[in-house]
């Protein structure tokens, strides 16, 4: 009898370690999105929609970006104090077309990325005094189902607030 209930304690034991390590699974597969980079814009068109006010904004990617010759390494090294463009990831960016403190990116990280790490870099490198003379007073992230969104607006000069648009990606 007492064999018995030492051998259905071990298989329960080790059902309950195997349900543990299945958690760690799921973390590595939220991390791997499969967007293209035109889904990713479009995903985040969807996000920002009504949430600029009157403000003239431009939503795109890295890659259309790199295309036509503008340098994303030093804006994504602007918005996260020199912090590098995470290896392999793909970023839609909402932007005003003037300058404004205002920014919001989704990101794809590159699988196999621990996202929750990227987040947490993300969070502590922003720098929402990256245009001269004005700050992003309304800063918030998220992530969800692989994706990252970041938001650095301005309250004070736009009337934004960032947790709108992390509202709307959360929905």
């Amino acid at each position: 009898m007492k064999k018995a209930i030492a051998l259905v304690l071990t298989a329960i034991l080790v059902l309950a370690l195997a349900a543990c390590g299945g958690d760690n699974n799921k973390a590595d597969k939220d991390a791997a999105s499969n967007l293209t980079d035109e889904q990713l814009v479009e995903k985040l068109s969807a996000i920002c929609e009504g949430k600029t006010g009157e403000m003239m904004v431009e939503t795109t990617s890295f890659a259309a970006l790199k295309e036509n010759g503008f340098e994303t390494d030093g804006l994504f090294k602007n918005w996260f104090s020199n912090m590098d463009v995470p290896a392999g990831a793909k970023i839609a960016v909402n932007q005003p077309i003037m300058g404004q403190a205002h920014v919001v990116l989704l990101i794809q990280p590159a699988e196999g990325t621990d996202i929750n790490k990227l987040k947490a870099d993300l969070d502590s490198n922003a720098n929402p005094n990256w245009m001269i003379c004005m700050t992003a007073d309304s800063v918030a992230s998220a992530v969800k189902d692989g994706l990252i969104l970041f938001v650095m607006t301005s309250k004070a000069e736009l009337g934004l607030d960032a947790q709108a648009f992390i509202d709307a990606f959360n929905a």
